[in-house]
């Protein structure tokens, strides 16, 4: 029997739940041409081949599950890696299916007095290469994700793990601390393959869609779909994988980056592309009304937030401050404005009604108050006393950069709109919008001064990886209170979600007390399908995983 022993490190970096809202992108070689408008299909139920154009507004960052960040890696390393298990979201919740068609384990054993999790792999599964899939792959995803000189976004995962046991070939066993309700969701990372990977130097893991291989054509996968053209910032192309046991009913789906929404919307319209996530929710309602485009939602999983930076202004470190600021917002006007009153609604705090037993208040913040927010600033001692305009205090002006994502057109007329509010209270923003990967970088670094960013709400409750560790790197803004993680611990504890809901909520609340972000808005997130594309099933977990089951008639398809 070996024993893999993943040592566990605290501070532990949890995974960005979704920095960068999927926008879609593009082709290889020279499109297809799509067959003349009223063109009948040949058949009404689904039949294996054709392509499907999906348009997104940044590339991905790599395409393995343990290093995935932003939305597009987690979605696109889903289809070409199987993670342990596969759940599906019902009724407000995640529910795991044993033995099913994309998960790697045909079974598991869930002992909660002993702290363990047994899964047991399905034997048949294997990589792209012919190798088998093992537990030796498990045992080695771990240990990467455990690694804390890497501190990958998902190597939370592995904070409450004291040691994986490789029992066999097929079976493996993963021991907690203690029990807790999100053992499952834990161990639900994709699985990469030790004999392509194992060798590669630590250091040299980020960023790669394969080692020894820039291109990524040759990836090693276990999924239903391989890789067969990675140009991250261009177009990303995914082929069936006919070794898969039950491979997709596409030939190919491809991603092709278009930071412009305009540009996606008006591919979408003139049939070049396929789908498209939409992030103006005005062009969402002008979208429904077209016969020839399904609009969807996956519901309730973004939000957007400024985040206040203490290193970027010192300004960010009074709470009087980051109080005043997000009082001087009026988020009503803001999300009607944005048109977002049918998708969405004003954010107080981490939770949304996606979780609305854990919903956050403004536990003492008035939605809007610009007397208020004023009063505020004067009592932390920022005063306009040359009467220009702009607060000052001790020779420093209240004047920060707020930047923001290209491409992103909610976004763009947001920060105008926040940066008119804040004037109105003396404070001057400065805005600078750029590429989503820059400003991800830097905001992670904490190079910046504010930023009026957006992650994607997860499906497990637990919202460590942003409050609790003050140095992990998605806690974007250094927030530090014993209290929360006193709470985000007790939460940790239960044994059940019903447990740690009290727990959860009152973390939430504090967390929205000391505003480290002004939370902003909660909403659905719109997704605009063509006419040709068949079998796309929406729901909280996105579209990603039904990818599988799309079909397009055969004479709709591209040639």
């Amino acid at each position: 029997m070996h024993t893999c022993v993943l040592q566990r490190a605290r501070p532990m970096v949890a995974f960005l739940i979704g920095a960068s809202f999927l926008g879609l992108a593009c082709g290889d070689s020279a499109p297809e041409e799509a067959p003349a408008d009223g063109a009948p299909a040949t058949t009404t139920s689904p039949t294996p081949g054709g392509t499907a154009v999906v348009g997104v507004a940044a590339g991905s960052t790599t395409l393995l599950p343990p290093l995935a960040a932003a939305a597009l890696d987690f979605d696109l390393s889903g289809l070409l890696y199987l993670a342990l298990n596969y759940a599906t979201w019902e009724d407000g919740g995640l529910v795991y299916h044993e033995a099913h068609p994309l998960a790697l384990a045909r079974g598991w054993t869930l002992d909660e007095e002993a702290a363990s999790l047994t899964y047991r792999l399905d034997s048949s599964r294997s990589w792209s290469d012919g190798q088998p899939v093992t537990a030796a792959d498990v045992a080695f995803t771990y240990d990467l994700l455990a690694d804390t000189a890497l501190a990958l976004p998902l190597s939370s995962s592995t904070e409450r793990i004291d040691s994986l046991v490789v029992v066999n070939d097929t079976t493996v066993t993963f021991f907690f601390e203690r029990s807790y309700p999100g053992m499952l969701f834990d161990t639900g990372v994709g699985i990469i393959p030790e004999h392509v990977y194992g060798s590669v130097p630590r250091e040299e893991m980020r960023g790669l869609p394969g080692y020894d291989d820039p291109d990524g054509s040759g990836l090693v996968v276990s999924g239903p779909f391989r890789l067969a053209s990675w140009r991250p910032t261009e177009r990303i192309i995914l082929e069936r994988n006919d070794t898969f046991a039950d491979p997709p009913l596409l030939d190919r789906v491809v991603f092709r980056v278009m930071t412009e929404e305009t540009t996606r919307l008006a591919e979408l319209r003139s049939g070049g592309i396929d789908l498209s996530q939409v992030n103006s929710f005005l062009a969402a309602v002008d979208l429904e009304a077209d016969p020839e485009i399904d609009v969807r939602r996956i519901p309730q999983r973004g939000y957007d937030y400024i985040a206040w930076n203490p290193n970027g202004h010192p300004a960010f470190g009074d709470p009087r401050v980051r109080r005043a600021l997000s009082t001087a917002l009026d988020r009503e006007a803001l999300v009607a404005a944005l048109d977002l009153t049918e998708f969405g609604e004003p954010a107080y705090g981490p939770y949304g009604s996606l979780f609305p037993d854990l919903a956050t208040q403004a536990p003492d913040t008035p939605v809007f108050d610009r007397e208020r927010a004023i009063r505020l600033l004067e009592e932390a001692g920022w005063l306009d006393a040359d009467g220009d305009g702009v607060r000052e205090r001790e020779g420093l002006t209240l004047e920060f950069e707020l930047a923001t994502t290209a491409g992103n057109s909610r976004r763009e007329t947001a920060v105008q709109m926040v940066q008119s509010q804040l004037a109105q209270v003396g404070v001057r923003a400065n805005i600078r919008v750029e590429e989503f990967q820059t400003l991800l970088g830097r905001v992670i670094s904490r190079d910046y001064e504010s930023a009026l960013l957006g992650w994607q709400v997860g499906l497990d409750p637990d919202i460590s990886m942003f409050w609790s560790d003050p140095d992990g790197p998605f806690n974007v803004v250094g927030y530090d209170s014993p209290e929360v993680r006193t709470l985000i611990d007790s939460a940790q504890a239960q044994s059940t979600y019903t447990d740690a809901a009290t727990y959860w909520r009152e973390a939430g609340e504090r967390i929205a007390s000391d505003h480290p972000y002004a939370f902003l808005w909660f909403f659905d997130m719109p997704v605009a399908v063509g006419a040709r594309l068949q079998g796309v099933q929406i729901s909280a977990l996105g579209f990603g995983p039904a990818m599988v089951r799309w079909w397009i008639p055969e004479l709709l398809r591209r040639r």
